[in-house]
């Protein structure tokens, strides 16, 4: 049983070791950081003492006597039950390395932490002398401000080692998904489709990266587009943590890294920390501008027919007075502005929903987390001259219209229906409980809603006929929907 008397060591005094100590500190441990580097553990010191000094000045006073520093794991206080909690190299050797250092120090009652986001837990467990002992405990950068902990299961972890470590997390203020053992465990393995599926668009010349950013916290309400956030992580980071999933799994084409991604990476653009991504960040760049459609003249006549309550609370934010109309076509939901049919993507192109109606022009809108919310949208249409028509009617509701190429399922909906697809299929495999993952994802990556919910709110007919209608254009594996998601 873990207590805020629990001893805790902590392995690696670079950003995610210390913001850990610093993160057991706060909760009333005494902690031990192990470096081999002096001047690491320095460093490491001064930054948690300022820290602690800004939040917690009664903490940061008495450090000294709380925060215990060694260039080697012999050097630490040796307690029987020290949770040890190691945040160095991801590499299997060095952390099997670490964990038989500790097991040998502290002794057979330890609990080996590991914080790997991509090594499997089960593989580490087998390279440790104690293998029961060992647990996942995923933080999330920084660790003293992200909520989240993910308490991943080895195939040898003791129940009562995850138990321990769930509620050491919660008493430090954490919210805990529990994880069965998996590549990627839950953020890293259904965050992939949030990268890949804009990737993919980008490759097929759909928009440009600041367009596809825009359309995504436009309708997405994501406080940073895909692009933005691949430069902030780092591109090397994020396609190694991608080729490491992809790996994993055997090469499935569901986590496929991106050649755009691997290019920017050979060529040394990593983005934010190398001055050059997607976007340069030299000093006095230019932003790059979305693409948006000049609005025209609003529409005279509007008829509303079927039933869509995305199209209803477009009309209500447009103030748009409309007739109601019903047809044996109604079922589908159509909005009709001066003869030009608008509709939400249902997965196909504008040209085919144009053709099933006579060719009558025919303007697709993205999908939004919330139509009532939204600012920006992705639109594409059968006749390009219709879109001023509708960006008018957009611009009116106070929503920015981007114009992308006539693809399937176009941006938001797209990118949104594959990542909910990869949340069904790791709650079928065991890996995590739906609710989990919405936690999961919310609080460890910022999402605005967990793929589970806004699945409800799309409606789970929905998700599978977007997914349905990418695989029947595509005939890609990554769209073959789940049988959960079908069921």
């Amino acid at each position: 049983m873990t207590t805020a008397s629990t001893p805790i060591c902590v392995v690696g005094a670079g950003t995610m070791g210390r913001g850990i100590a610093q993160t057991a500190l706060s909760a009333g441990h005494s902690v031990t950081l192990v470096d081999p580097q002096e001047a690491q553990l320095k460093a490491a010191t001064d930054d948690i003492g300022t820290r602690l000094a800004k939040r917690q000045p009664a903490i940061a006073a008495s450090l000294d006597s709380l925060l215990t520093t060694c260039t080697s794991m012999d050097l630490a206080p040796q307690h029987p039950n020290t949770v040890v909690i190691e945040a160095v190299l991801e590499s299997l050797d060095v952390k099997a390395a670490v964990f038989t250092a500790a097991a040998d120090h502290f002794g057979p009652q330890c609990i080996l932490a590991t914080n790997t986001s991509s090594l499997s837990v089960s593989e580490i467990a087998a390279r440790s002398p104690l293998p029961s002992r060992v647990v996942g405990m995923h933080f999330f950068n920084p660790v003293p401000v992200m909520k989240l902990v993910e308490v991943v299961t080895g195939l040898q972890t003791d129940q009562q080692v995850a138990d321990d470590i769930d509620t050491l997390a919660v008493a430090w203020g954490k919210t805990v998904a529990r994880v069965t053992n998996a590549p990627g465990f839950i953020v890293n393995r259904v965050a992939r489709g949030f990268y890949g599926e804009p990737l993919r668009l980008l490759q097929e010349s759909v928009a440009s990266p600041a367009t596809l950013d825009a359309i995504i916290r436009g309708a997405g309400q994501f406080r940073m587009g895909p692009f933005e956030l691949m430069d902030l992580i780092g591109n090397d980071v994020n396609a190694a943590v991608t080729r490491t999933v992809w790996t994993a799994f055997n090469f499935d084409p569901r986590f496929e890294p991106s050649r755009i991604q691997d290019e920017l990476v050979a060529a040394g653009r990593y983005g934010r920390k190398r001055g050059h991504g997607f976007y340069s960040y030299a000093d006095g760049a230019t932003a790059d501008a979305p693409a948006q459609v000049v609005a025209g003249a609003l529409p005279g006549e509007s008829i509303r027919r079927g039933d869509s309550p995305e199209l209803d609370t477009l009309v209500e934010r447009a103030r748009v007075a409309v007739t109601r109309e019903e047809t044996a076509l109604s079922a589908r939901g159509e909005l009709v502005l001066d003869g030009t049919v608008v509709v939400i993507t249902r997965g196909r192109t504008a040209r085919s929903e144009s053709a099933e109606r006579g060719g009558v022009p025919v303007v697709v809108l993205d999908r939004c987390i919330s139509v009532a919310s939204a600012t920006g949208i992705a639109i594409a249409s059968s006749h390009p001259e219709v879109l001023s028509t509708v960006a008018a009617m957009l611009e009116r509701a106070g929503i920015a219209a981007h114009p992308v190429s006539d693809v399937p399922g176009l941006v938001l909906a797209r990118t949104l229906a594959v990542v909910a697809n990869e949340a069904w299929e790791t709650t079928m495999h065991g890996v995590a409980t739906p609710d989990d993952i919405d936690v999961a994802m919310m609080l460890g990556t910022n999402y605005p809603a967990g793929p589970f919910e806004w699945t409800r709110d799309w409606s789970r007919a929905a998700v599978l006929e977007l997914l349905d209608a990418l695989w029947s254009s595509y005939h890609d594996t990554r769209y073959r929907a789940n049988r959960l998601l079908r069921d």
